[in-house]
């Protein structure tokens, strides 16, 4: 079956049905016990998402309209794989895979093998699926798409639903009812699930009612042309090989989901919280793509709780300004109030318990708690570790204090120092290794006084290639974490060869990565934004 391509459009992640299905956060969607007919189309799923998704990358497979065309307007939650993106993520994917030699091997790149059938006759191994043939069962329908969704459902939350794309229909659904019986009986004999067909998919559901309801779903509105849909999902730029989308009632599905599954034991307090912490959620999106030599996946959320994280206007501390031979850094910003955020959540679980630990911790330290932390950490702290270590002489001849690691942190060094000196004092002798320097508006702390020296000076990684191709907003970014895999003396090499005892597989497969950056940050309209990028030389 065929329909008119209206292109190519970005789909999210919102649920996985394959083992039961869940919210996007997690929760179960329902109490029912596990059904084999949804099994068997997650199984199909996995098929087409791995096997087609490594192979259809390979050869450049192409066709089709998107899965979110198969799925109804209102679904709480989306998870695709797109494997006719455009053809030059397509020619990236392949560079980037093949740079690997483990990934190489694995995965057969070069050699025109259908990786559909290697998961399949994987599968079939597992099961009671002797009767089962890739070539005669499955290949003749089974197409190069695959979503899963949540649909939302008033008494339970949502349902799972399994979107396949197909070629032929009658050859599906024999095949598909094949597999379905295959995994033998259950207590849910005889029904069976459900099917129906839209455009070029096959939906899968628990039972053929809720397939046929969603079916006319589909018939009245789509979710590709649900705007819900498409401003989530236009904030994360380009579309890639896997989507994602959760909507703005998911938190809703979730709370419905968990008073039916708990019963007459409802916990009532924590559906509250959790209405209460999402009371302002928009929707979320996210895409997995491949770009310019790197893998990324990109997020975006409006209306999240509020978090560690600082505001738009805030930010968090210049890592840019560390050291240029930076091998690696974890930086977050803490905006004003984060610890009582933090400290209400930690009251609420431990009880009276909180209280007597705080009192405790006063007496071993002399501080104040827990407004001490707060002032300690200031606006924001940076770890970062320098690539000029030989950690093959280090692990020769321990010594700590030729290790080039510190914190940096962003605060009033005449309110940080004296807290630090109190943890000094109460850590005895040992406390003496620790050195402190402070700057204008800035303390350096680490066991390597070169080191500490140096995170006061105005550093270079800002200008590192490495470091601008991975983590392209640093200057309104509130939470980074980078790797530099390429900086100093090949440390990464280094750490490779000692920790697999000198395999020297481990080792090539290191050598091609380039650098890591997982990094977020806030807009203007108050957008969250999340982007983990991993590049290749």
């Amino acid at each position: 079956m065929t329909t008119n391509d209206p292109g190519p459009e970005p789909e999210y992640l919102g649920a996985d049905t394959s083992t039961g299905a869940t919210t996007p956060g997690g929760t179960p969607l329902r109490g029912r016990g596990r059904r084999t007919g949804l099994v068997a189309a997650a199984a199909v799923a996995v098929v087409a998402a791995v096997g087609a998704g490594a192979y259809g990358v390979v050869q450049l497979m192409a066709g089709g309209s998107s899965p979110a065309t198969a799925v109804p307007a209102d679904a709480v939650g989306y998870v695709s794989l797109d494997l006719d993106p455009s053809a030059s993520q397509k020619i990236e994917a392949f560079k980037i895979l093949r740079k690997f030699p483990a990934l190489k091997k694995e995965l057969g790149l070069g050699d025109g093998d259908d990786l559909r059938r290697t998961v399949f006759e994987e599968i079939v191994k597992s099961g009671d699926c002797s009767d089962l043939d890739y070539a005669r069962d499955v290949e003749p329908w089974i197409g190069d798409r695959v979503a899963m969704a949540a649909v939302p459902d008033s008494e339970q939350g949502a349902l799972p639903l399994v979107v396949l794309q197909v070629t032929d229909q009658d050859k599906a659904k024999a095949g598909f009812r094949k597999i379905e019986s295959c995994d033998g009986p259950t207590d849910q004999e005889p029904s069976r699930t459900g099917l129906a067909f839209r455009g070029d998919y096959m939906l899968v559901a628990e039972t053929q009612q809720e397939a046929d309801g969603i079916a006319t779903d589909v018939d009245a509105a789509t979710l590709a042309d649900s705007e819900d849909f498409t401003t989530a999902t236009g904030r994360t730029g380009d579309p890639g090989i896997v989507t994602m989308y959760a909507s703005q009632d998911a938190p809703d599905a979730v709370m419905t989901a968990m008073r039916h599954d708990a019963g007459g034991s409802v916990d009532q307090g924590r559906i509250d919280q959790l209405g209460k912490s999402f009371a302002s959620f928009q929707g979320a999106a996210g895409v997995l793509r491949f770009s310019d030599g790197a893998v990324e996946a990109e997020f975006s959320a409006k209306g999240l709780p509020e978090g560690a994280g600082g505001s738009a206007a805030q930010g968090g501390p210049d890592v840019s300004t560390l050291p240029g031979t930076t091998a690696a850094v974890l930086s977050v910003a803490l905006r004003d109030g984060w610890l009582d955020s933090f400290t209400e959540g930690l009251r609420s679980s431990l009880g009276g318990d909180y209280d007597q630990m705080l009192a405790q911790g006063e007496r071993a330290t002399g501080l104040q708690l827990p407004e001490d932390i707060e002032t300690l950490l200031g606006d924001g702290v940076s770890l970062s570790v320098d690539a000029g270590t030989d950690l093959k002489a280090l692990t020769e001849s321990p010594d700590p204090s030729k290790v080039p690691a510190g914190l940096r942190i962003q605060g009033d060094p005449a309110k940080i120092t004296p807290i630090i000196d109190k943890l000094k004092a109460a850590a005895g002798p040992s406390g003496d290794l620790v050195k402190v320097a402070s700057g204008d508006g800035v303390v350096a702390v680490g066991l390597d006084q070169a080191y500490v020296s140096q995170l006061l000076t105005q550093g270079t990684l800002g200008g590192v290639a490495a470091f601008e191709d991975v983590v392209p907003e640093p200057d309104r970014a509130n939470a980074v974490v980078f790797v530099n895999f390429d900086a100093g003396r090949g440390w990464a090499e280094q750490l490779a060869d000692l920790v697999s005892d000198g395999d020297p597989e481990v080792k090539q497969n290191v050598a091609p990565l380039d650098a890591l950056g997982i990094s977020g940050w806030t807009d203007g309209d108050d957008v969250q934004h999340g982007l983990v990028r991993l590049s290749t030389d």
